[in-house]
């Protein structure tokens, strides 16, 4: 069952290729692959039953297909022409414009034009055998001769390949040995620059102070009440750190007025007690004296 199917597959291919081909010049590569599949189908469900591979004359007056310029085709062909969008009568006049018969048999293929004429093999299983077995001894009677003659673009490419591949390894490895794309590695960063500001000034002198009295400790305490008992507040003996602190003080030279201020007093509003007033010069003592007395 399967050979059955097999060769009737590779025959249809055969005929609808023969059919098909001069439509390729007027109509879009989808239409014809559509047109195809559907003659495929049709076909097939219309020469099964009488496909016998081993009797191929069986029944093959079923399997004529008449094609003419001035009626419609066979309804296999028809329905093929209505499902893909494709007029007969442009098939037909690319045909060639004349009646003929088709038979499509089990391995062969032939076409007769009018009536009473011989049957043309258009296709057959046993012409395309003869034509590879004879391809096959020409080829291989030329290949101890020239060999390199008859490999294909691709056969040589590969032969082509294997050197061209050490080539590339070979650098691929140079490469990796001793890169020439590291980057320079530094042991540290530079230092950034300091700005020249009054405050880095400032800090700067601060810190040799901290260094220089973090020096000082060493000495006694003897020593160091000796010399702090000689110098004096004059500007030339301050260390660092007293003309820094100076430097930052300012002191408003226009500001002279001098506003006392009477401590020790405290004063209420009319109809409450003064405290700390002066006390009351009164004859005979008047109760507040009283009081005090008491």
């Amino acid at each position: 069952m399967a050979a059955l199917a097999s060769s009737l597959s590779v025959t249809l291919a055969q005929a609808i290729a023969y059919l098909t081909r001069p439509l390729i010049i007027t109509y879009p590569a989808a239409t014809i692959v559509r047109l195809q599949l559907v003659l495929e189908a049709n076909l097939t469900a219309l020469f099964a039953p009488t496909w016998v591979p081993k009797e191929p004359l069986r029944g093959s007056g079923r399997r004529c297909l008449t094609f003419s310029p001035t009626c419609l085709p066979p309804r296999a062909v028809y329905a093929a022409c209505l499902a893909s969008g494709i007029q007969w009568f442009d098939w037909i006049a690319a045909l060639g414009g004349r009646e003929f018969d088709l038979f499509v048999d089990p391995g062969c293929i032939s076409i007769r034009f009018g009536k009473g004429t011989n049957l043309i093999t258009i296709w057959s299983e046993e012409l395309m055998a003869e034509a590879a077995s004879t391809a096959r001894l020409t080829l291989s009677s030329q290949l101890p001769f020239n060999s390199t003659k008859f490999k294909t673009l691709a056969q040589q490419l590969l032969e082509d390949d294997p050197s061209e591949d050490e080539e590339l390894f070979a650098m691929i490895a140079d490469e990796i040995s001793a890169p020439t794309w590291m980057t320079p590695v530094v042991d540290r960063f530079p230092a950034p620059a300091r700005s020249d500001s009054p405050l880095s000034a400032i800090s700067t002198d601060s810190s040799s102070s901290y260094r220089s009295s973090d020096s000082s400790s060493c000495f006694s305490t003897s020593t160091a009440s000796t010399l702090s008992s000689t110098s004096d507040n004059s500007p030339s003996n301050l260390s660092r750190r007293e003309r820094a602190r100076q430097a930052r003080v300012f002191v408003d030279t226009s500001k002279t007025d001098v506003t006392p201020y009477d401590g020790g007093k405290t004063t209420v509003l009319t109809g409450g007690v003064m405290l700390g007033a002066a006390p009351c010069k009164g004859k005979g003592g008047s109760s507040a004296s009283a009081w005090r007395r008491v």
